[in-house]
């Protein structure tokens, strides 16, 4: 039996409100992901726990067979382009039996410039837009 686990990647921040709107956002995202994973996580780069290493080690200690890496980053600076490849190569290395996948990172998604335009439309509609 595969199973598939989505893990969202977020930055991290010493706030804990911070870090409690990426734990409630990935709950939601959670509820919403079933059939597609089995297992819904997030992991912090740093200046939080849970840290994504331990977070992705944890995942293939529970038997996860299928992890896929979500950056949750509007843009991609050296976190994007540094940091998580060289993080996902590493335990794909360490876990050749797991399969691995790096997805783009939010900013580079077509459909976030629809969803903001739609966000934006809300507001204009009920009047909050000045």
């Amino acid at each position: 039996m595969i199973l598939k686990v989505l893990v969202v990647a977020a930055h991290g921040s010493r706030k804990k409100e911070s870090v409690a709107e990426v734990a409630a956002f990935v709950e939601k995202l959670a509820a919403k992901a079933s059939p597609l994973f089995d297992r819904v996580v997030h992991g912090f780069l740093q200046f939080s726990d849970p840290l994504l290493p331990e977070v992705i080690e944890t995942q293939v200690s529970c038997g996860a067979s299928q992890i896929v890496v979500f950056p949750f980053f509007i843009s991609a600076g050296s976190h994007i382009l540094n940091d998580m490849p060289e993080l996902v190569n590493a335990v794909a290395q360490a876990y050749p039996e797991v399969d691995f996948c790096l997805t783009r990172h939010l900013g580079a998604m077509a459909s976030v410039e629809d969803l903001i335009l739609d966000e934006m439309v809300s507001y204009l509609d009920k009047g909050t837009a000045k």
